[in-house]
């Protein structure tokens, strides 16, 4: 009996279980790792483009609202396209098109038209714009 027991030690085996962690088990648990790594940094890399996506369209947002709201002061309420570049460096342009007119008394008419403002990033190869859309009406003197 003694003699058992003497051998399991030479061998590296005591009475239960070995001690410590094979190579193989070690290598299971990397290879976990690494799966989990990967997952998490391609969800970060899909957060930070929506991220991006998000701002870009926000502060386009704004910049179209405002040149919206500066029709006819920044571009002429008539029939046609304006096109310039922020100061940021992205691009817009205006479209202006006829959609009606009523006359409202002899000499009195109103004009319909309707305005697309576009806004775009130059940076994104024309990938990414906002377009925002507004009909204006507007008084027209004669006949």
């Amino acid at each position: 009996m003694s003699r058992s027991i003497n051998s399991a030690r030479r061998r590296g085996l005591s009475g239960g279980a070995q001690a410590g962690y094979t190579l193989l088990e070690f290598l299971v648990a990397f290879a976990i790792l690494v799966v989990v790594l990967a997952a998490l940094l391609t969800a970060f890399a899909v957060a930070m483009r929506g991220d991006r996506q998000a701002s870009f369209l926000t502060f386009a947002t704004l910049l179209a609202k405002s040149k919206l709201a500066s029709a006819g002061q920044d571009f002429p309420l008539r029939p046609g396209t304006t096109a310039a570049r922020f100061d940021n460096g992205y691009e817009w342009r205006a479209v202006v098109r006829s959609y009606g007119s009523v006359r409202l008394g002899e000499n009195r008419q109103v004009e319909s038209l309707w305005v697309d403002v576009t806004v775009s990033d130059p940076a994104s190869n024309g990938t990414r714009s906002v377009t925002l859309s507004s009909l204006e009406i507007t008084p027209r003197s004669g006949p």
